[in-house]
This record gives C-alpha cells, structure tokens and sequence, in this order.
C-alpha cells in the first residue's frame, strides 16, 4: 500500500461536473496518437461524447488532444491485461493500491450488505483483480453483475476474476441473487456508466447535462434493502501504477413519492460517476453510446399492469 491516500470526500462526488480539468497537461502516447489517426475506431462517437460532456468549455483542439489520449489509455489497458494473462498474482496484486478499505469494513458492520457503485474507470479488469487479491478479508464475498459472452470467452475473461475471489453473478435472476448476496453481508458491484433502454430496468436521467438510460436497479435496491451505497473508482497514476479507492457511502436522497426517490438518487449516481470522469478524463470509456436514448416497447404484462394504475 502507499502511505499518501487520494482524497476522499463524498461532498465533492456530488458536486457533478462543475469543474474541469487541464486537459493540456494530459500526453498522448505516439501509439495513441496512431491509433486515433490511422485506426479511427469509433472515433466519431468518442468525439460526439466528448463535446457533450465538455461541450463549448474546452476547445476543439483540447477535445482531439484528449481523444488521442484516450486512444494511449486503451493501448495501455489492453497491453496491461495480456500481460496479466501470464502474470502472477503476486505480481498484479503489487501493481495496485487500495484505499478505503475501513468504508467497507465499517459499512459491513450495518449487516445489511454493500452496495458499490463503479464504472469502466482506467484499467477496471486489472484493478478488480488487483483489489480482490489486496482485499483478503472479503475475496468470495464480492459480486458484479455482469452479461455472458459467447464465442468461448466466458472462460478467459471471467476465469482470472473467479481465480482472485470476484464472484460473477448473471443478470437472468439478479435481482433475486443480489439480495440472496447482501443477506450474507456480501458486496455488489453495480456498473452504472453503460446504456440501458429506457423501460422496466433503466429511467431517463441526466447525465453530463443530456438524458441518458440509466439502469434504476441500484436504487431500487438500496431502497429496499437499506443497504449502504460506495462509490468505488479505479485510475492509472502517472508513474504506471494503479489506485483502487472506495469512498465513504452516499447519502440516501428522501422524497415524497418513491418514483422521486429512485430518479433523484440515480441522479446522484450519475454526478458521482461524472466527477470521477473528470478527475481523469483519458481513462474513461468515450467509445461507448451512452445517449442512445431508445423506449422499451412495453410486454403485455406490462400494459395491463399500467391499466391497472401499477407503476
């Protein structure tokens, strides 16, 4: 472990997206630099996410500059993780330091299970493992949701997870499963910062000033459980080395209607997860769609559930 711990305030996280960082301090590798010229892989979408988080605030050039290094993020990320196909666990644990243990450990002592709230920050695979392997007191008792993939891959990317203690629970049933988890006083990871339609499972919520489907599962959950929320955020320090930092629970936002209560504290994730995208803002995953606002069409369960006044 280091002995300097990064800050940790809470109060800032909820702040959102006020302040912006010196992006001209940010050097893209040659590699990236290539890979954003010659290899423009989802180079559009990277672009169009970047001008709405940043929008007229910083220039066009500052956004390409960003853009490139975001393409020397993804270089890294992927060579770090080949790596880590043939490296020992000694050797990834040591290329983490985890701070925040004591919010986890403090937050189990409530014995209602924990909540952690986290996103495609930095090297999030290397930093997962890398954690569990540093967190012993609670390896086989951490959990994320996570989709199936196909093509033979379950094994190579979910088998190095299982290997370091992170439990991979699939989204058929998860609700059921999370619950059954935090019974046990285990933790759940919600990934928040992807896509999901607008429906059932996702509400419309702002994020970086424009609607995003965002998936209402976390807190749904908190609410009915009263399990505590940590936020959790990975990035890569400069010298190379990686930082895992859970910090203190958020707050649960009261309202008067349960409705108001799910969007309000979805919101505050969403600024949460904004304020960690700012604070490295080449580390996070600019090539994914997250305004793709589409309506789930509603099942015929559904639309006599509305008839009947359920929401």
């Amino acid at each position: 472990m280091s002995e300097k711990s990064p800050p940790d305030s809470t109060e800032d996280l909820l702040g959102g997206a006020g302040d912006f960082p010196r992006i001209s301090d940010l050097k893209p590798s040659l590699l990236g630099s290539a890979l954003y010229s010659l290899v423009p892989v989802r180079r559009r979408i990277v672009m169009e996410n970047l001008q709405q988080a940043f929008g007229d605030r910083v220039s066009e050039s500052e956004l390409r500059r960003l853009a490139r290094c975001f393409y020397s993020h993804i270089s890294k990320t992927i060579g770090e993780n080949l790596a880590m196909m043939v490296s020992s666990e000694r050797r990834i644990a040591d290329q983490v330091d985890v701070f925040g243990v004591e919010h986890v450990l403090k937050a189990a002592e409530q014995n209602r299970g924990i909540l952690i709230l986290a996103g495609h920050f930095g090297n999030w695979e290397l930093s997962a493992v890398a954690g569990m392997l540093r967190f012993k007191q609670y390896q086989n008792r951490f959990h994320v949701i996570r989709k199936r993939v196909g093509l033979g891959m379950e094994g190579v990317i979910f088998g190095r997870f299982r290997k370091a203690g992170l439990r991979v629970m699939r989204q058929t049933d998860a609700l059921t499963k999370v619950f059954d988890a935090l019974e046990n006083n285990d933790a759940v990871i919600f990934i928040m910062d992807q896509h999901n339609v607008v429906g059932s499972k996702a509400v419309e919520v702002e994020f970086f000033g424009k609607k995003a489907g965002t998936n209402r599962s976390l807190a749904l959950v908190a609410r009915q459980s009263g399990a505590p929320v940590i936020p959790a955020v990975s990035y890569r320090r400069p010298d190379g080395r990686h930082v895992m930092n859970f910090h203190s629970p958020l707050e649960w936002i009261s309202a008067d209607h349960h409705r108001q209560e799910i969007y309000l504290n979805t919101l505050g994730y969403n600024r949460v997860i904004e304020r960690f995208i700012l604070d490295h803002p080449d580390q996070w995953l600019w090539g994914h769609r997250r305004w793709k606002l589409e309506t789930q069409r509603p099942t015929r369960r559904r639309k006599r559930e509305l008839k009947m006044g359920r929401r």
